[in-house]
C-alpha cells in the first residue's frame, strides 16, 4: 500500500504570507488601542478639573471667596497660590502641612489631581532657579484663568478679568455678574518643554494665565499667547492655554462644569475669560 508524504510546517512563502497579515493587523489594532487610551486619560483629565471645581467650591464656603489666586511674596518667593491653597480639598491636607513645615521638602510631591494623563511627564518634577537657589517641585497641568488679559497688575481690570485675578486675596461668587456658568476658571496648559514653569506650589506663569498673555518669559515667542495648539518641546507654547487632547482642550466654568472647547473657538475664550465684562456669549457654542 502507497501512502501519500504528508507536508510538515510552512513554506517559505506561507511564512512571509502569515507575518505580513499579522503586521497589518498590528498596524490597524495600533490607532485603535492609542484612540481607547486617548479618550481614557481625556476622561481623567476631565475629571480632574471635576474634582477641582468641588475643591474650589469647598474652599469657598469655607472662606466665602474663591482661593487668593497669588501667594504670598515671602522668603519662599511667591509661594502658596491657588492650587497650594487647594490642597486641603482634595484629601492633601497633609501635604499642605508639611509645605508649610518644610516647603522645599514637600513640594517635591506630584499630586494626581494636577496631572493631566495624557501628558507622559506626569509624576515628574520640575525644576528651575528661585531667589533661594535652585529647587524643584511637583507639577500642574490646570491653570486658573486671570481673565481675557494676561500681564502686568496695573493693567487689569473689571471688565477683562476673570475668577483668578492675581492681585486680588481672592474673589467671590457675587463678584462673577457674568454668571458662574458663563465665565471660566480653569483651562489646561501643560508645563513649559524646560519644566522650569507649571509648579504647583508656585503662582502666576506656574499656575495662572491669561486667555490673552502679554507676559513671555522666552525670548522671542508671539505675543499675545492665546488658545491654541501647541507641544511639549517648545518653550513658546507655556505662553498660552492648550492640551495634548487633540483638537481643544478641557475648560472648568466657574460653576463647576467642565466643557471641550476646539482650537476654532478660540476667540470665545477671551469674553468667557472676564468675571464682569457684560458681554453676550451664546451658550451652545460649547
Amino acid at each position: 500500500m502507497i501512502v501519500a508524504n504528508r507536508r510538515q510546517g510552512f513554506t517559505l512563502i506561507e511564512l512571509l504570507v502569515v507575518i505580513a497579515i499579522i503586521a497589518i493587523l498590528i498596524g490597524l489594532l495600533l490607532p485603535a488601542v492609542q484612540k481607547v487610551r486617548e479618550s481614557a486619560a481625556r476622561l481623567q483629565c476631565i475629571n480632574n478639573l471635576k474634582q477641582l471645581g468641588v475643591a474650589l467650591h469647598g474652599y469657598h464656603g469655607v472662606y466665602e471667596t474663591f482661593p487668593q489666586p497669588r501667594g504670598v511674596v515671602n522668603q519662599f518667593t511667591s509661594s502658596f497660590g491657588w492650587a497650594c491653597r487647594t490642597l486641603p480639598f482634595i484629601e492633601q491636607g497633609n501635604l499642605y502641612n508639611a509645605a508649610q513645615a518644610n516647603f522645599f521638602q514637600a513640594i517635591t510631591t506630584p499630586v494626581k489631581t494636577f496631572q493631566c494623563p495624557s501628558d507622559g511627564r506626569d509624576g515628574q518634577d520640575g525644576s528651575g532657579s528661585t531667589t533661594l537657589g535652585n529647587h524643584s517641585s511637583g507639577l500642574i497641568w490646570y491653570l486658573g484663568v486671570t481673565g481675557s488679559y494676561g500681564g502686568g497688575d496695573s493693567q487689569y481690570t473689571a471688565a477683562n478679568s476673570g475668577i483668578f485675578q492675581p492681585n486680588t486675596s481672592g474673589i467671590s461668587i457675587s463678584a462673577i455678574t457674568d454668571g458662574t456658568s458663563n465665565t471660566l476658571m480653569l483651562g489646561e496648559r501643560p508645563p513649559a518643554a524646560d519644566l522650569s514653569f507649571g509648579w504647583w506650589s508656585y503662582s502666576d506663569y506656574d499656575n495662572l494665565l491669561g486667555t490673552q498673555n502679554y507676559v513671555n518669559l522666552y525670548p522671542n515667542c508671539p505675543s499675545p499667547g492665546v488658545f491654541g495648539p501647541g507641544k511639549v518641546t517648545n518653550n513658546c507654547d507655556s505662553n498660552h492655554f492648550w492640551s495634548l487632547h487633540p483638537g481643544g482642550g478641557n475648560w472648568l466654568f466657574g460653576d463647576g462644569s467642565v466643557h471641550f472647547l476646539p482650537y476654532s473657538a478660540s476667540a470665545l475664550t477671551f469674553p468667557l475669560a472676564t468675571r464682569s465684562g457684560g458681554e453676550v456669549v451664546n451658550t451652545g457654542d460649547f
